[in-house]
């Protein structure tokens, strides 16, 4: 039981409510739409495939890729909260790499760039849970209109009272509880669903897809739309550089002016789907989990106190992916049969390779039937579903089964909406008391409902003032706000390795030493006590990093004559690199002014710089006995050169108690 508890509340804090308004809409967005809906993925011939591949991209969307942010911080989060005792806050992950520094304006950062997402993505879940319900109520009761903007501030409010209420009470009571209510209802309607239909066809449905997934994910998983998005440099007119290296100038213009004529579309030359469309899709989908892996992340952390790192992966990760592939499939293969069935009775044909259906020829406006026979079949349940509005498309595929039974499915689902709202509402205040308090295990009550009825009133000022327009704008900045979790995250996959290799006391590991500075001391003005006559001053600091960021070579010095042992031929070699890539470097970029296309050349020397100074930091490391692996070395000073020239003069003065 105790194990059922906390996967209900894992997976109602995780993904609950998107399932509902998605797991129609999107594989038929995939499959069907009344505009070129072109989408090439995986290769296919017939309506069948298209459809098999409408399912396995939503599957790849919601699968392994987006859960394992979540459980990466999770076991990381939990990792150093309950075995090291560590406050349960985001900044906690980075102590392996960084130590003590998490504690300064770096920690701070994270941590307020984490109630920052946690707080828009509540925000964003508030508006649009109350839209579904809307959509919801008026399907219900053709009398309450679609868009009432006073009946979904009605809604957030009841929504944050009873999200208060739950967090008030707590993990053990209001939220374990509202978490099991929600997954029961949701796991009886689909049951439901699957009894009342055609059993056999969504079962072997869902055994198909499942293997598709399987045999698909690692390749879709490395596409990048290569050659769809070079038709960026084809149809670039207005000069902007929209990927790197995709400008007008390098392409479009010069051969436009030769030839007198515009290019080709390269859609309609090549039959390709849209160079946007990853952009879409793969990654706003991916951008938004991330953005929510804080919340999500620390939440399953605080649910899975005592379990291993095994148990969270299995029971955090793998079960609900596979109950999130069983609802998407069961409800998209509804409305991919329903979409189908309407078009066999209207006797509209699609366009199977593009995806397009005629709405007009439907008898479809506005999402609306507006024709004799798609009425007629409108009044038995069904629907075509890839013409009509997003909100309506689930409770569509639930019409088919008779007045009774679909009225008693629309309301179980306008329920299960709500309710899975008010647990991501109580989940997400819960995390932000917890990081507003700075990982205190029980934060005040009044902080509580401050975060809670902050999160509705930002909601309400959302709707009231632009409506869905505010909610994408506040969902964009939430995902813009998760944009430096990308980076981070990769940090964590290297903290998280640390950290365990420090728990099972592996011999290479525990036999190394760190550096004296790490890379982001310089944000608290630490010193080391056996240089501090060397850098007494505030302004002394600012100019050693000075002579890091403009002069290398100069700090470099007596690294180098520490690990070529004074062989003043191979330091001069080493110098003499250094000073022309790291100059040429910046009077390339200079002559780009006057000169196009040479800061090419320029870069090309400044990763030549940081390859041998990335050489340089894995010799001292070396020669100190200093753990990691080259690949940090050449991120490190990718990134932050002058910091890491700092880094290991500092270390030579701390080792060897030299004067500068």
């Amino acid at each position: 039981m105790v194990i059922v508890t906390w996967f209900t509340m894992l997976f109602a804090c995780g993904i609950g409510v998107g399932i509902y308004y998605w797991g129609v809409s999107e594989p038929m967005n995939y499959y069907r739409a009344g505009y070129e809906n072109r989408l090439f993925k995986l290769a296919y011939d017939n309506d069948d495939q298209r459809a098999q591949q409408a399912i396995f991209m939503t599957l790849f969307h919601w699968g392994i890729h987006g859960w394992v942010v979540y459980i990466l911080m999770a076991i990381l989060l939990g990792f150093v909260g309950y075995r090291w005792n560590m406050p349960m806050t985001v900044r906690s992950v980075f102590f392996p790499l960084i130590g003590n520094t998490i504690y300064g304006p770096v920690g701070d950062f994270i941590d307020a760039l984490s109630i920052a997402c946690t707080t828009f993505g509540v925000c964003t879940s508030l508006g649009f849970g109350a839209q579904s319900i809307n959509a919801g109520i008026s399907r219900l009761n053709p009398n309450v209109p679609m868009d009432s903007v006073p009946l979904q501030i009605g809604m957030i409010w009841v929504i944050t009272a009873v999200a208060t209420i739950s967090v008030l009470t707590g993990l053990n009571y209001g939220i374990k509880f509202l978490s099991q209510f929600t997954f029961i209802l949701g796991l009886f309607l689909m049951l439901m669903i699957l009894f009342l239909d055609n059993t056999w066809f969504l079962l072997n449905s869902f055994v198909q897809s499942i293997g598709h997934y399987f045999q698909y994910v690692l390749q879709v998983g490395f596409i990048t739309d290569t050659w769809e998005q070079l038709s960026y440099e084809y149809t670039n007119v207005t000069g902007k550089n929209l990927l790197w290296g995709s400008g007008s100038n390098t392409l479009y213009n010069p051969i436009t002016e030769a030839t007198g004529q515009a290019m080709a579309d390269p859609v309609e030359y090549f039959n390709q789907h849209p160079k946007e469309w990853m952009d879409w899709w793969t990654i706003f989908y991916w951008g938004w989990w991330i953005a929510w892996s804080p919340f999500v992340g620390m939440f399953i952390a605080k649910i899975s106190r005592g379990r291993t790192i095994r148990e969270v992966i299995g029971g955090a990760m793998f079960v609900p992916i596979i109950f999130t592939f069983l609802w998407l499939v069961l409800f998209g293969s509804l409305g991919i049969k329903m979409e189908r069935t309407v078009e066999l009775a209207l006797n509209v044909k699609p366009t199977i390779d593009t995806g397009f259906i005629n709405c007009t020829a439907m008898g479809y406006e506005s999402g609306m039937p507006v024709e004799e026979k798609s009425i007629a079949l409108s009044n038995l349940g069904y629907y075509a579903i890839a013409c009509r509005n997003h909100g309506d498309r689930i409770f569509d595929v639930l019409s088919p089964y008779g007045p009774q039974i679909t009225t008693f499915l629309h309301i179980l689902t306008v329920v299960g909406v709500f309710f899975y709202f008010v647990t991501s509402s109580d989940s997400g205040s819960f995390i932000d008391d917890t990081l507003s308090a700075g990982g205190m295990e029980h934060p005040p009550a009044i902080q509580k409902i401050y975060w809670c009825w902050m999160e509705g009133a930002c909601a309400t000022a959302l709707l009231s003032a632009g409506g869905a327009k505010a909610l994408k704008a506040i969902q964009a900045i939430s995902i813009c706000a998760g944009f430096p979790y990308t980076v981070m995250i990769c940090f964590m996959c290297t903290a998280l390795y640390w950290a365990c290799l420090h728990e099972v006391g592996d011999e290479h590991f525990m036999a190394c030493t760190i550096f004296s500075q790490g890379i982001w001391d310089w944000t608290e003005n630490k010193q080391h006590p056996k240089v501090a006559e060397f850098l007494t001053s505030f302004p002394q600091r600012i100019l050693f990093f000075l002579r890091s960021a403009l002069a290398p070579m100069t700090q470099l010095y007596p690294v180098l004559a520490l690990i070529e042992k004074d062989n003043k031929t191979s330091i001069l070699f080493h110098i003499a690199g250094l000073t022309a890539t790291f100059y040429l470097w910046i009077i390339f970029l200079i002559l780009d002014n006057y000169m196009p296309n040479v800061y090419t050349i320029g870069w090309c020397f400044y990763f030549f710089f940081v390859f041998h100074l990335a050489t340089i930091r894995s010799q001292i490391r070396e020669y100190y006995s200093i753990y990691g692996f080259i690949i940090n070395d050449f991120f490190v000073c990718l990134v932050m050169y002058p910091w890491v020239v700092s880094q290991l003069r500092f270390e030579v003065l701390v080792k060897e108690r030299k004067q500068d």
